[in-house]
Formats: C-alpha cells, sequence, structure tokens
C-alpha cells in the first residue's frame, strides 16, 4: 500500500511540476496565455525575412503554446515594422524578424523615434546567408563578364529590397569596385525586385537564394555569382564574385529575432530557449539551409552585442559608400 501511495505521490508531483512548468511560461509572456504572439516582418510576403519568419512561426508557437501571426510591415528599410514594435507593450507578444538593414538605420535615418540599437534586445540570430547576383531570364547578359562588358558601354540599373539592404550594399559594393556606373532603383522588398528583374526593368541584382529559387526554377532569372566567401552548396556551379576577380568582395545577409529593450529578461530567456528547440528540429533545420544558410542560433548577449558592433562597423561605411535614407 506504501509502494502505491509513493508512486501515486510521485506522478502526482510531476504532473504539478509539469503544470507549474507551463504556467511559467505564460506568465512570463504576458498576461494572457491565449493572446498571440505578433511576429512583425519589415518586407513584403516572399522576400527571404519573411520566408524565413513562416519557416519558425509555426513549430515557435507550438513551443510556447501560443499562435505567432506573422504581419508585413514593409518599408524603409524595417523600420516601419520596428516602430511597430515599440510602440507596443514589451511584454514578448511582440517580436520582429530583421535582417542587414536594421543596423544601418541610425546612419540612414537621422529622425527616429527610438533607437534602433539601444532600444531592442537580440534573441537569437537565425541564420546568415550568402545573395546571389541575377540578370533576367531572357537577358542577353550569359556572364559576369557580360554585364561587366555591358556596364563599360552604359549606365546599369539595379533593383534591391530598399536603401540599406543586403542588395543596396552588395551593389554599391559592385559600384565601388568596379567603377561601373550604377543606378540604384529601391523596391519594396527583394520579391519585387527579382521580378522587376525579371521582366527587364532593371539590369540587374543581388538577391537571397531563397528570393531567386522559384524564378530560377523556371527560367525567369539567371545567376551570375554567388556573394559568400566559398561556392553555396545548393549552387556548386556557380562560382563566388571573388573567383570571378573581384578579390576583396564577401557580403552575407544576416537574420535575427528581437524584442524590444524593456521585455522582462526571463520572456527573452523562455523565447530564446524556444527558438534554440525550433532551430534543432530536423525538418526545420533541413528547409533554412536548402538555400546555402547557416544557421547560427546563438545567446540573445551575443546577438544583441553583435548589433552593436555592427552599427559600428557600418556607419563609416554608409558614409563611403553616399547612402541616404527614405
Amino acid at each position: 500500500m506504501n509502494v502505491m501511495k509513493m508512486i501515486a505521490n510521485f506522478y502526482s508531483i510531476l504532473f504539478m511540476s509539469l503544470f507549474i512548468s507551463d504556467v511559467t511560461l505564460a506568465q512570463s509572456l504576458g498576461a494572457s496565455s491565449t493572446q498571440p504572439i505578433r511576429l512583425l516582418v519589415g518586407s513584403v510576403p516572399g522576400a527571404s525575412s519573411d520566408t524565413y519568419a513562416r519557416i519558425i512561426s509555426e513549430p515557435l508557437g507550438k513551443i510556447l503554446g501560443q499562435t505567432v501571426l506573422i504581419e508585413n510591415k514593409s518599408g524603409a528599410s524595417g523600420i516601419i515594422a520596428t516602430g511597430s514594435m515599440m510602440s507596443s507593450p514589451p511584454d514578448g507578444h511582440t517580436l520582429q524578424l530583421i535582417y542587414t538593414p536594421h543596423t544601418l538605420s541610425p546612419y540612414l535615418f537621422k529622425k527616429l523615434s527610438y533607437d534602433p540599437i539601444k532600444d531592442v534586445v537580440g534573441i537569437t540570430m537565425i541564420v546568415t546567408s550568402p545573395l546571389v547576383l541575377v540578370v533576367g531570364g531572357n537577358s542577353p547578359i550569359k556572364s559576369y563578364k557580360e554585364l561587366l562588358e555591358l556596364g563599360k558601354t552604359r549606365p546599369l540599373n539595379y533593383g534591391s529590397a530598399g536603401i540599406g539592404s543586403g542588395g543596396h550594399l552588395s551593389g554599391e559594393m559592385l559600384r565601388l569596385d568596379t567603377g561601373l556606373k550604377l543606378t540604384h532603383v529601391p523596391y519594396r522588398g527583394a520579391a519585387p525586385a527579382a521580378t522587376a528583374v525579371a521582366a527587364g526593368d532593371v539590369d540587374f541584382a543581388f538577391v537571397a537564394q531563397i528570393t531567386a529559387k522559384e524564378l530560377t526554377s523556371v527560367n525567369k532569372l539567371r545567376i551570375l555569382g554567388v556573394t559568400g566567401k566559398v561556392r553555396s552548396p545548393a549552387l556548386s556551379q556557380v562560382p563566388t564574385m571573388q573567383e570571378l576577380g573581384l578579390k576583396d568582395f564577401e557580403f552575407v545577409n544576416w537574420f535575427g529575432l528581437i524584442a524590444a529593450a524593456k521585455t522582462p529578461p526571463e520572456t527573452v530567456k523562455k523565447i530564446h530557449q524556444a527558438m534554440q528547440e525550433v532551430l534543432k528540429q530536423a525538418d526545420i533545420k533541413s528547409r533554412l539551409t536548402a538555400d546555402g544558410s547557416d544557421i547560427i542560433g546563438n545567446q540573445p548577449e551575443q546577438f544583441t552585442q553583435f548589433l552593436v558592433s555592427d552599427a559600428k562597423r557600418w556607419g563609416p561605411l554608409v558614409s563611403q559608400m553616399g547612402l541616404k535614407g527614405e
């Protein structure tokens, strides 16, 4: 009888500990355990940041026990989305998936109502990803050499996801490295920029592989080069920009999850722990790395410090490139 009581007590304690753990998680994310989490994305559907957000949102919601809803707030290199997060209660129910332009925004936009670096806290960097140089599938340009030769005969224009985006920065790096006359044409996301290349509205663009994938598969885009230091496993036949003759050319986009700086540390920790579980799932890892991206999954303090150091790194380069906000 005593043995049966001991077993009953054990399972009772186990059940209660699991219940308390779940309640603690809900409490750490705010007063209402049923309130959905808003995941803000500063781009249009189909862009790389939007795609990554859609890959992680469902499993993240399952682990946290709450629905994760994606809200696309495109424009102004992500500051519209960040502004929306800043105007929401800092309780963990409003997060943002940011990428490369975030750390440039202090230099591009002088009259922000918030500090993009000091007023946010990193949860984790999700992935880093190289870009690909693309031209239209119907373009007469078949190689980077031919693009270069065309650029010597007339000015070229290139599209990007907006001022300060990875595609914009890569285009400016190409301009500085080659001396070509290039005109930047910003769009409200990488997907519209890629579509513009396919339509022949612009001569070329640097876009994420995950963005170019669909249009490349139906021969609407042609890939000429990869911006990573080494060839992408997903595009092993495509040379790097360094192999094509630009010895110092390397650019990698990064993508990460942030919250408002006043979000309780225990809430940030809970979301980070959930993200760690998401990034360990085999199917999620496969989907995130299918385009040659690398999973990072670092600690909140590491990602927060990265935002600080990356902003300092880009300051002089923004001036050198002559970049200005919209």
